[in-house]
């Protein structure tokens, strides 16, 4: 699968933040089918990302992490059934692929530009990884 729409909207979203990257489900032909629901955040003032997510591990709900975020971007879905054949069974098989299918996706910063944090997780589920490393982001402070 071209992870098109993807590439486009980190091209035409060019500002720092955090882009989460969150596996859902939707409905197609009666059939739940795993998708890419992608946004673009920028953290509150002064609000730390890792503390927010730490929130959210301690408390096992991601309301805590949005809370602390303001959503800057978002893109339309991503289909993403061929890295989960099986959806929703063999989950770690298909991240793994999902992953490093995103990892080649993103583009490497430029010297001088702000990077950007990217976050892998499925809905209502912690700890989020992050992409580029495939570790789980801030678990401990």
């Amino acid at each position: 699968m071209s992870l098109s729409e993807f590439t486009r909207f980190l091209s035409q979203s060019p500002e720092p933040g955090v882009v989460d990257i969150v596996v859902d489900s939707t409905e197609r032909d009666g059939a739940a089918v795993p998708v890419l629901v992608i946004g673009l955040y920028r953290p509150a003032d002064g609000t730390s990302i890792a503390e927010a997510a730490r929130m959210a591990y301690d408390n096992g709900d991601d309301g805590f992490f949005y809370d602390e975020l303001e959503l800057t971007d978002d893109c339309e879905d991503v289909e993403v059934a061929e890295f989960y054949p099986r959806w929703p069974h063999e989950r770690d098989k298909g991240d793994a692929a999902l992953m490093h299918a995103l990892c080649e996706a993103i583009p490497r910063p430029a010297d001088g530009n702000v990077r950007r944090t990217y976050l892998f997780h499925h809905v209502d589920d912690q700890p989020y990884l992050n992409v580029l490393t495939g570790k789980p982001f801030a678990l401990r402070g």
